[in-house]
């Protein structure tokens, strides 16, 4: 076979240039300290090693989510400390004014102090973290959350939301709770019924809260307000209480209505006043509001079809208004709609009064104490949700409320005793979202410490696959290196043969 000088020189050419390439490769792993830099250098690792770059690139994101979720928990960690020192303090003061020993002045500087707990409280819930956010304002985290209004009142502008981080597969970890969840949605009462003194008594009777004692048998009538009723036969007579209960499921609007006092002795009470006493068909009357016709807003009230006329309900008057008919007081506030409906029933007949003696109805039973005048009235209200900022002012008010004659004292001592059981629900609330709070934070010490060793363990598995044999590389460069000295050393030897240089 011939071969001409061109040829022979390009295979000694593409030799050279060949290793040299090669070598230029061995560098550039060396360099990057990579056994496998590119798919070409092994087609079966490179898959895998995309894969757990990959998953170590997830598991990063997931500590750094950690980092903030643990931040922003261990922010509301410390506001909830002061939440339960403030409140606790709060307590505290309502404990020791249910004294009745103590004078204007001693319930004025426990007044005072309960003004200033209450705007430490308000500042806890306005509590910012370090981007000057909002922590507890939900998803409005620009807007301050409470803010009081022209009337004095702390408002709650943010909303329900609350961030949540993502921790590590399937683990989502909420960061800040919501200022509704923690300050505004407290039960009120014992969670079933609220009690309350009617603001006319005369006497120093106080309710306590009803209790249910057969659920079974309350369980039809737990969404009633119920009304004790006390009325004096004749001077000197002794007292006697009955019970009402008040069903509003047949109303639509958003009236608050409450029997106020009901006067047996009135000529025309057997008009209005149920003739039985449940489960008797003649146990109940209805409660209607009428829209005037030509008054947007006023309404004509009806009991069992007796008017109200001339005296009317003005809906667009903000204030709680008293409507009498025939020996049945009515305080309604709010704005019902035209044709609403209230099923006004009675649940015990006019009994004998004794303090202190247990007043059982429909599974529910209650007392009261103290002394009571006819037309007196207490109730057992629905509960439902206040906000711990109007817990704390209106025991402001109450501790202010002038006089010291039993009436007063009996309003004064309910409005303590009601909220002394609000505060205690506050506190029950803040404790379980701080209880909350510490299983987030030891969800994410778990989940931190469960991804930094899947991280680690993948490294492992990463470095096995594309990681270089130092020593190996080195050796092998090296040789290359010699090979490359020697094809070039050999192409310029045989470059250099020539049959002119034997003649």
């Amino acid at each position: 076979m011939r071969i001409s000088t061109q040829v022979f020189f390009q295979r000694n050419m593409n030799s050279v240039m060949g290793q040299q390439s090669s070598l230029n490769q061995q560098n550039m792993h060396l360099s990057e300290q990579k056994r496998v830099l590119n798919g070409s250098d092994d087609p079966v690792a490179i898959a895998t090693i995309q894969r757990l770059k990959q998953d170590v690139s997830v598991g990063e994101q997931y500590l750094k989510n950690a980092d903030i979720a643990e931040s922003a928990n261990a922010l509301e960690d410390t506001a909830l400390s002061q939440t339960t020192n403030i409140l606790q303090r709060v307590r505290e003061i309502m404990v020791t004014a249910g004294n009745e020993t103590y004078d204007g002045e001693g319930r004025e500087a426990m007044a005072k102090e309960l003004e200033g707990l209450r705007e430490e409280l308000v500042g806890v819930a306005n509590t910012k973290d370090g981007n000057s956010q909002y922590i507890f304002a939900g998803f409005q985290v620009d807007t301050q959350p409470f803010q009081s209004d022209e009337f004095g009142d702390i408002d709650y502008h943010g909303d329900g939301g609350g961030s949540k981080f993502r921790v590590g597969p399937g683990v989502l970890v909420q960061g800040y709770d919501s200022g509704a969840a923690l300050f505004t949605q407290i039960p009120e009462g014992n969670g079933t019924f609220v009690s309350e003194v009617n603001q006319n008594n005369s006497g120093s009777g106080v309710i306590s809260e009803g209790a249910v004692i057969d659920s079974k048998l309350a369980r039809d009538f737990v969404d009633q307000d119920y009304t004790v009723t006390v009325s004096t036969v004749a001077p000197g007579d002794e007292p006697e209480y009955s019970v009402y209960g008040l069903d509003d499921s047949g109303a639509t609007g958003n009236a608050s209505v409450k029997i106020a006092a009901v006067d047996l002795n009135n000529a025309a009470i057997g008009n209005v006043n149920p003739a039985g006493v449940y489960p008797s068909v003649a146990s109940d009357v209805n409660i209607n509001f009428i829209e005037s016709p030509v008054s947007s807003g006023v309404f004509e009230l009806q009991i069992n079809g007796v008017s109200s006329l001339p005296a009317l309900y003005d809906s667009t008057n903000s204030s709680t208004q008293q409507i009498t008919i025939d020996g049945i007081s009515i305080d309604v506030n709010g704005v019902p709609d035209d044709a609403d409906q209230y099923k006004m029933t009675k649940f015990i007949e006019p009994t004998t009064y004794q303090e202190g003696q247990s007043i059982e109805f429909n599974g529910i039973k209650t007392e009261i104490k103290g002394e009571v005048q006819d037309l007196d009235s207490f109730t057992l209200r629905q509960s439902g949700e206040k906000d711990i900022f109007t817990t704390i002012q209106q025991s402001i008010d109450a501790l202010r409320m002038p006089g010291s004659d039993d009436a007063t004292s009996a309003q004064r001592a309910m409005v303590l005793m009601v909220a002394h059981q609000q505060v205690d629900n506050a506190m029950s609330n803040v404790s379980n979202i701080h209880t909350s709070v510490g299983g987030r934070l030891n969800t994410i010490d778990n989940q931190r410490e469960a991804t930094l060793d899947f991280n680690l363990t993948n490294q492992k598995t990463l470095s096995s696959l594309e990681d270089l044999d130092m020593a190996a590389a080195i050796s092998e460069f090296q040789m290359q290196m010699s090979m490359l000295e020697i094809s070039q050393q050999t192409f310029v030897q045989m470059q250099s043969l020539s049959l002119f240089k034997l003649i």
